[in-house]
C-alpha cells in the first residue's frame, strides 16, 4: 500500500486555465526541486531508487481519483482545482477528449486530435503579467494550448509558437515514440519558461544537458509576421474558444465534424483550394505542411504513419488555415453547396488514400448533414468504399416522412408517368425493359433516402436480389447520354419523395409482400374466377401464373422477384420459375377471349386482395378470400 504523502511545506495557487505540467513546473521551480521529485512528493509517481520517474502524457487528461486526492492533499488544493488542471473538463464541448486517456478498465484511449503532449505556447503569456509570483516563476502554461484547435492567443493577438527559438524543435516532443507529461523531469532545475529539450550538442553525455533557451525571447514579436489576415484567424480562434467554454446543445458534434473535414482536406489536398478560397499565406503554410508530411511518410509502411497523415499540423499557421477551411464547410449557410464540396473532398480522398478515408469513417462520429455528405456517391447512389463504411454512414439522405416499408419494388406507374417517363424516353438504347429498370432504380433510391446505406442495403429492404439491383442500375447508367440527364432522374426522385411526404394514407408495401410471401390463389377462388371460361381449362399452370400477376399488382412488385418465381423473392429460381416468366406476358397481353375476361375479373380480385393485406379481412364474398 502506498502511503499518502504529507502536505508540502509550500505550494502555489493554480492560475486560471493552467495545465497540470505547467503547475508542476512552477511548483518545482518555487521549491527548487526537479519535477520528478515533486511528482514523487505529491503522489503522482512512486519512488523507485535508481529508476527514472515516469510521468506519462495521459496524466494531462485526468488523474485517477485516488491520485487526484493525494495530489490535492500534498499541494493544499481542492479536488475541483486539481480536476481543473486536466483536459477532461473539456470533454463535453470537445468529444475527442472523452475517449482518450486512462479508461475505467485500465486501458488507454488514443485520439490524435484529442490533445498534443508537445504544447504550443504564447511567449507573452509565459513572460508573465508583472505580478510578483509571475515575475518569479513565469506565467501559466495554459491547458487549452494542448488542444489542436487552439492556435492563437486572442489576449496578445498573435499566433502561438510551437518551436524553441534556439534549438528549433517542438517542446516536450516524444522520446523514443513515448510522449511524456514533462520532458526529462529528473534534470536540473529550470525556469518554467525554459526549453527542456536536450541541447543540440549534447552528444552521448549523461546526464544530457538541456537546451535551456528562454522561450519568452520572442515575446517582442507580435506573431503577425506581416499577415494581414491575422484578424480573421483571431476571430476564428475566438469562435472556437467560445464553443469550448460554452458548448452548443444544438451542435454537440461540431468539433468531430470539424476534425473529420480537416482530415479530408489534408488527405485530398489540394482539392479544397479551388472551392474554399483562403489568403495565400494560409494556403502556403498548409501546402508546406502537407508536402512535408508526404515526404516524411513516403518511404514508411502505410500502417506506421497514420497519426502523421491525419493528425493536426503542429505549426499554428498551417493548423489555423486548415481549421478555417473546415469551419467554412461545417457552418456553410448553403447545405447543398457544403454537401457538394464535401462530396468532392471525399471522392478525392478515396482516390488518393482509400485506407485512410475508410479509417476516418469507421472511427468517426458525425452529425447527420456531414454523414450524408461523407457517403461517397456513384451515379447518384451511395457506394461502399471499404469494410464498415456502409454501416457507419447508414443515414437517411434526406429527412423523409415516409419509410422503407412504404416503398414498392417498382415505383407506382402514376408517379413514374408524372416524373420519370421523360427520362426513359431519352435513354440511348430503346428497350421494353427500360421503364421497368427506371421504376426499380427509383424505388431503390427512395429506399436509400429513408435509410441510407449502399445500394445493396436498399435492395435487401425491398426484397430485390443484389445482383439484379446492381446490373439494372449499371444498364441505366450506360444508356444515359449525359450527367445532366441522370441529374434529371435524381430531381424527379426528389419531387416523388416530396409527394410521398405529403400523402396521409401511404400503403405499407412490406406488409403486403409479407402477407403474400407463401400465397397463391386458393383453388376455390380460382374456380370462382374461371367460372364460365372453358378455354382456360386447357392452360395448365394458369392459376400460378395469375397468382404472380395478382402479387405484382398488389405489391407493385417486379414479377421476376415473385416468391413463386424465386425462393422468397430474392433467392434462387424455383423449378417452375422460368416457365412462369415466359407465360405471364401472354396473360397480361390478352385483349379478347377468355384470358381477357379473366383479366377483368382479376382486377377486382386484386383490389380485394390488397384490402385483405392492409386490413386483415375482406368485405367481399368469402369465396374470394385469398
Amino acid at each position: 500500500m502506498t502511503r499518502a504523502p504529507g502536505p508540502l511545506a509550500r505550494s502555489l495557487a493554480p492560475f486560471p486555465e493552467e495545465s497540470l505540467p505547467g503547475f508542476l513546473l512552477r511548483l518545482a521551480h518555487r521549491l527548487n526541486r526537479s519535477p520528478a521529485r515533486i511528482a514523487v512528493l505529491t503522489g503522482l509517481a512512486p519512488y523507485r531508487l535508481g529508476h527514472t520517474v515516469k510521468l506519462p502524457a495521459h496524466l494531462l487528461v485526468a488523474l485517477r481519483p485516488e491520485s487526484a486526492a493525494r495530489f490535492a492533499a500534498a499541494t493544499r488544493l481542492t479536488t475541483a482545482e486539481v480536476q481543473a488542471l486536466g483536459l477532461r473538463a473539456h470533454q463535453v464541448a470537445y468529444p475527442p477528449i472523452a475517449d482518450t486517456g486512462e479508461r475505467p478498465d485500465g486501458r488507454f484511449g488514443s485520439n490524435v486530435w484529442a490533445f498534443t503532449a508537445a504544447s504550443r505556447f504564447c511567449p507573452l503569456c509565459l513572460a508573465g503579467d508583472g505580478t510578483a509570483v509571475q515575475d518569479a516563476h513565469g506565467g501559466p502554461w495554459r491547458l487549452p494550448w494542448h488542444l489542436p484547435v487552439v492556435f492563437a492567443c486572442p489576449r496578445h493577438r498573435r499566433l502561438l509558437d510551437h518551436l524553441c527559438p534556439s534549438c528549433r524543435r517542438p517542446l516536450n516532443v516524444s522520446v523514443q515514440g513515448r510522449a511524456a507529461l514533462i520532458l526529462h523531469p529528473t534534470g536540473h532545475v529550470l525556469h518554467p519558461a525554459q526549453c527542456r529539450n536536450h541541447a543540440l550538442d549534447a552528444g552521448t553525455r549523461k546526464p544530457k544537458p538541456a537546451c535551456g533557451a528562454d522561450l519568452t525571447a520572442t515575446a517582442a514579436d507580435t506573431g503577425a509576421r506581416g499577415d494581414a489576415d491575422l484578424g480573421t484567424l483571431l476571430d476564428l480562434q475566438s469562435r472556437l474558444l467560445a464553443r469550448l467554454a460554452s458548448p452548443d446543445p444544438d451542435e454537440p458534434l461540431f468539433f468531430p465534424d470539424l476534425i473529420a473535414v480537416s482530415q479530408l482536406i489534408t488527405i485530398s489536398w489540394p482539392a479544397a483550394v479551388d472551392d474554399l478560397s483562403l489568403p495565400d499565406v494560409q494556403v502556403d503554410a498548409l501546402d508546406e505542411h502537407v508536402h512535408a508530411m508526404r515526404r516524411r511518410t513516403a518511404d514508411r509502411p502505410h500502417g506506421d504513419n497514420g497519426r502523421i497523415v491525419i493528425g493536426p499540423p503542429p505549426a499554428a499557421a498551417a493548423c489555423a488555415g486548415l481549421l478555417a477551411m473546415s469551419e467554412r464547410l461545417v457552418t456553410h449557410p448553403d447545405p447543398a453547396g457544403a454537401r457538394e464540396a464535401v462530396q468532392t473532398l471525399a471522392r478525392r480522398a478515396v482516390e488518393r488514400d482509400r485506407t485512410r478515408f475508410v479509417g476516418i469513417i469507421r472511427r468517426g462520429q458525425f452529425s447527420l448533414p456531414l454523414a450524408r455528405a461523407l457517403a461517397v456517391q456513384r451515379g447518384g447512389f451511395h457506394a461502399t468504399v471499404g469494410a464498415g463504411t456502409s454501416a457507419a454512414l447508414r443515414v437517411p439522405t434526406r429527412t423523409c416522412l415516409f419509410t422503407a416499408r412504404e416503398i414498392p419494388q417498382l415505383l407506382p406507374a402514376a408517379a413514374y408517368e408524372r416524373h420519370l417517363a421523360h427520362f426513359t424516353t431519352r435513354l440511348t438504347v430503346d428497350s421494353r425493359n427500360n421503364a421497368r429498370l427506371v421504376r426499380r432504380a427509383a424505388a431503390l433510391k427512395l429506399a436509400e433516402m429513408t435509410g441510407g446505406g449502399a445500394l445493396a442495403d436498399g435492395a435487401r429492404l425491398l426484397g430485390i436480389p443484389r445482383g439484379h439491383a446492381l446490373s439494372g442500375l449499371q444498364q441505366l447508367r450506360l444508356r444515359t447520354d449525359s450527367e445532366g440527364a441522370w441529374q434529371r432522374f435524381l430531381h424527379g426522385l426528389d419531387a416523388i419523395a416530396a409527394e410521398l411526404d405529403d400523402q396521409e394514407d401511404r400503403i405499407d408495401y412490406q406488409r403486403r409482400r409479407t402477407a403474400l410471401e407463401d400465397w397463391t390463389i386458393p383453388p376455390a377462388d380460382w374456380a370462382h374466377l374461371t367460372d364460365g371460361l372453358p378455354m382456360l381449362d386447357a392452360t395448365p399452370g394458369l392459376r400460378i401464373c395469375a397468382s404472380v400477376l395478382v402479387w405484382t399488382q398488389v405489391t407493385e412488385g417486379d414479377y421476376l422477384f415473385s416468391p413463386l418465381v424465386r425462393h422468397r423473392g430474392w433467392g434462387g429460381r424455383l423449378p417452375g420459375g422460368p416457365s412462369l416468366v415466359c407465360e405471364l406476358p401472354s396473360l397480361t397481353g390478352a385483349r379478347r377471349g377468355d384470358k381477357a375476361r379473366l383479366l377483368a375479373r382479376l382486377a377486382a380480385y386484386t383490389q380485394r386482395t390488397a384490402a385483405w393485406c392492409d386490413n386483415g379481412a375482406l368485405a367481399a364474398n368469402p369465396r374470394t378470400t385469398p
